[in-house]
């Protein structure tokens, strides 16, 4: 249901008389009155699957246990579906946040509000990192800003450079948060087929034909939840045509740590992209640390400005913890950079073979760390499928199409776990599925 026909059966009463339409917007009519046009249209039964799979794994944590499940799989449930590479045996955050326990400074830095765009040392990190990690140089003064992860970036630049009625071009398939803000934002989007299978190329015309009059191109790449790389060649295209269309491009880059075929290009790089590119990125990935909300994007002062000040009035400042933390981790980076990549390439090539091995044809990502397979034809749906996996084999999986249109009967199966982990749970599949 759209946000407009949401709004409509709340004002006219119709929710109150028909119960298909009350139960869909979840409420009681007395409150749904009450609902500002964000609530009415927000992802309700994406947002209910997501709860469902983390109820079902917190409670399997917790040895609470109940239904019958197939052979041995009552032990746990196995977690594939969430974007959290585990890096706990590549890096030990235990010595910093012990020297963080011990530094005068972090008192110091609790007792004050940190400064707007955010603590001088974090934003030169940042700088830091981008400029050996891509060659771009940003000014860490005023074209760099500190936010509570990638999530408040994205969700605040749409919010900076796209009013309700103007429309984003999206790739398809793509991460699920970007329509939830385009839906809560009344945006328009247009879908755009991501690279060609077989040569990992864009369709030049069907671009070129989305991004006429679009306000805004989010770039994820390498991209969730395929593993796709965008060509060289394909981000220049981009980049020209939003020169052309006065577009902004918002570029989430928090996969850059992950490619396997060549090193990350970020579109900032191209000339034509630079002025007009907010990059976004967050150790949540890099570091395997989704939970410290660290994130950051980078860009010209004419649009980070605007974005510290929306989130001066959203939501003021990062945790001072947090930003004490991040040169520290930033600077630990390089020291087990290159074990990461070595172990992430063993993890994919696992993966890939114990997917095939369980029947699932599962294509190379060129990056990130899912696999995107389709379905076993005996079911009907991504959904469908996922909540089989949870229910009878205790394996948690993200349902395509949740990611778009192009989703309609896939899975995304997260290799973030251990080779252990994630071989244990290709077998509970493959057993249940014979």
């Amino acid at each position: 249901m759209s946000r407009t026909l949401k709004k409509v059966a709340v004002r006219s009463g119709l929710a109150r008389l028909d119960a298909m339409v009350r139960r869909r917007l979840g409420s009681d009519y007395f409150y749904l009155r009450m609902y500002s046009g964000d609530v009415l249209s927000a992802p309700v039964s994406d947002l209910e699957l997501l709860e469902n799979l983390e109820r079902a794994v917190k409670t399997a944590a917790t040895g609470d246990v109940t239904g019958d499940v197939t052979g041995d799989v009552t032990r746990e449930v196995i977690d594939l579906s969430q974007g959290m590479p585990d890096l706990s045996g590549i890096l030990d955050v235990s010595p910093i946040l012990e020297s963080m326990t011990r530094s005068a400074s972090l008192v110091s830095s609790l007792r004050a509000y940190p400064a707007g765009f955010g603590h001088p040392e974090a934003l030169r990190a940042v700088a830091g990192k981008i400029k050996s990690d891509t060659g771009v140089s940003y000014d860490p003064e005023k074209e760099i800003l500190i936010c509570n992860g990638a999530s408040q970036a994205l969700a605040h630049a749409l919010e900076c450079f796209a009013d309700a009625g103007e429309t984003i071009v999206l790739f398809d398939p793509c991460y699920l948060f970007y329509p939830w803000l385009a839906r809560t934002r009344g945006l328009r989007v247009r879908r755009v087929r991501g690279p060609n299978p077989q040569n990992g190329r864009l369709n030049q015309k069907e671009l070129d034909r989305a991004m006429r009059g679009a306000k805004a191109i989010i770039v994820n790449s390498p991209g969730n939840p395929d593993g796709r790389v965008i060509h060289p060649d394909d981000l220049a295209l981009v980049a020209a045509l939003a020169a052309r269309n006065n577009c902004v491009i918002i570029s989430d880059e928090v996969y850059s740590a992950f490619c396997w075929k060549r090193p990350h290009e970020s579109i900032a790089t191209i000339p034509a992209a630079r002025d007009r590119t907010i990059v976004v990125s967050s150790v949540s990935k890099s570091h395997g640390l989704p939970g410290l909300r660290a994130g950051w994007c980078a860009g010209p002062t004419q649009l980070i400005r605007p974005l510290a000040m929306l989130m001066s009035i959203r939501v003021p400042c990062v945790s001072a913890a947090t930003q004490e933390m991040m040169p520290a981790l930033l600077d630990a980076e390089s020291g087990f950079a290159a074990r990461r990549h070595t172990e992430f390439l063993a993890r994919r090539k696992n993966a890939i073979h114990a997917a095939n091995a369980a029947g699932f044809h599962a294509p190379n990502p060129d990056g990130a760390f899912y696999i995107w397979t389709e379905i076993p034809d005996r079911f009907q749906s991504g959904y469908e499928f996922a909540g089989w996996c949870l229910e009878t084999c205790r394996v948690a999986v993200m349902p395509g199409e949740t990611s778009g249109p192009s989703g309609r009967g896939k899975v995304r199966w997260s290799f973030g776990v251990s080779e252990e982990k994630f071989n244990a749970a290709m077998s509970r599949v493959r057993a249940t599925t014979r």
